[in-house]
């Protein structure tokens, strides 16, 4: 085990007690961190335009005055798709050529 020098107010004994050492070597959650957050917000939200485009393709078929405006909710659903699968696979080679 390493040598580890008390903080301020810490007496030796305090320090190598089990639950302080357990305490200090807890690493943060790392699905917590604002870039985890931030990347899992950014896919929810890509995801709920999917389907609020998908909606708009079955409302636009429905009606026959929208006909004309389909490719409105589709181009969302494909960009929306396209930025979803962008994203992961910018996760997946970052997880897979992680040093």
């Amino acid at each position: 085990m390493a040598a580890c020098t008390p903080t301020p107010g810490e007496t030796t004994a305090e320090m190598t007690s089990t639950q302080t050492i357990l305490a200090r070597s807890r690493r943060p959650l790392h699905f917590l961190t604002p870039p985890a957050v931030a990347t899992t917000l950014l896919l929810a939200a890509l995801a709920a335009l999917i389907v609020f485009g998908l909606i708009g393709v079955s409302v636009a078929k429905e009606s026959e005055a929208y006909h004309g405006y389909v490719w409105v909710p589709r181009l969302l659903v494909v960009v929306s798709a396209i930025l979803i699968a962008t994203v992961l696979g910018h996760l997946l080679r970052r997880r897979l050529f992680r040093k």
